[in-house]
């Protein structure tokens, strides 16, 4: 099997250890086995993680999501992406609690690995940053929707890729999500907090909501979008005190982005409602009216419900989730849920 082949999407975490040394070897090193860092797919708690990493930080954050921050002398891994074949060295890892599902086959409690952060050096801060961002979004997800998210292809884990420069294929200057692999590009660019944030979240909401499909503009899928507004309006609300790591979102910010962005779409959709004809359309003001929608939901309804609606819908066009969003009131009113089907979120 070629390297290239082994470092596909959706691999798993010994294949990824092979990938790791086929690189060593593809680069005429071999790592030190002694000081290689060793991250386990799964562990107990954030103490058992600690001591079976060497060489690393263990950060653990609100609703029991964990970093594995490694050392910035610890030994490097140094890894070919497979779509833009680039080289990265370094790698952040973010762990998530293993839930309960009621079942007789429910897992022991723990940690699971959910996301790997790729990096280079001179990213350091930035990868931190955004590691913990990443965290603090699946946490509003479960939060609010009441699950854990899920990544496109039923992938295990998600890999986010912080890359110094733009391809020139690339559809999005900021970054793009591609099955369960996340790009962000030209990390060195200077932007603003709020716009970081933003790009972050807008991707995430490209791996993890199950939005709208097939629009003719501003991009086929809603859920980049849908994924800017919702996230940055659970951002602008999530009140828990132990929210004090460094992650980069901006208070003032999430104000600024709330007024310009948020509020208005919101306040379009009550005026107009789902019965709107404009949600026939397939352009930028059906998709507007379409996230409006799910944000007054969100709102008025709960994030629970709204987020059933999501998950159950019946087909990729914006009136359906409405459709959907009227069987979940009736469902709620009867006292039950209404059947629920796989989904993204």
């Amino acid at each position: 099997m070629s390297p290239r082949a082994i470092i596909a999407r959706g691999m798993t975490l010994s294949n990824r250890v092979l990938a790791i040394w086929i690189a060593f070897f593809s680069m005429g090193l071999l790592p030190d086995a002694a000081s290689a860092l060793e991250v386990p797919w799964s562990v107990s708690d954030a103490a058992r993680l600690k001591a079976t990493a060497r060489d690393a930080g263990v950060e653990s954050l609100p609703g029991n999501y964990v970093l594995l921050l490694p050392e910035p002398f610890a030994a490097p891994v140094p890894l070919r992406e497979a779509r833009y074949q680039w080289r990265f060295s370094r790698a952040l890892y973010i762990y998530a609690p293993v839930r309960k599902t009621g079942g007789h086959n429910d897992p022991p409690p723990g940690l699971k690995l959910v996301t790997i952060l790729h990096h280079e050096p001179a990213d350091l801060k930035t990868a931190q940053q955004t590691a913990r961002l990443i965290a603090r979004l699946l946490r509003l997800h479960y939060e609010h929707f009441g699950r854990e998210a899920t990544f496109p292809r039923d992938a295990d884990a998600a890999d986010v890729w912080l890359a110094p420069e733009t391809p020139p294929n690339a559809q999005e200057a900021g970054g793009e999500t591609r099955d369960n692999q996340v790009y962000f590009f030209a990390t060195e660019a200077s932007r603003s907090p709020i716009e970081w944030t933003r790009t972050v979240v807008h991707e995430w909401g490209h791996l993890t909501m199950n939005a709208a499909r097939g629009f003719l503009e501003p991009e086929n899928d809603a859920g980049g979008f849908l994924g800017e507004r919702l996230y940055l309006k659970w951002l602008r609300e999530d009140k828990d005190p132990a929210v004090q790591r460094d992650d980069g979102v901006v208070r003032e910010g999430l104000n600024l982005y709330y007024e310009r962005q948020i509020s208005p779409l919101m306040e379009r959709f009550r005026q107009s409602g789902p019965v709107a004809r404009i949600l026939n359309g397939m352009d930028q003001a059906s998709m507007n009216l379409y996230i409006g929608g799910m944000l007054v939901s969100d709102a008025t309804d709960g994030s629970l419900l709204t987020g059933r609606a999501l998950r159950n819908i019946e087909g990729i066009r914006p009136r359906d989730f409405f459709v959907s969003l009227q069987t979940e009131r009736k469902a709620a009113k009867m006292g039950k849920q209404s059947r629920q089907k796989n989904g993204k979120s």
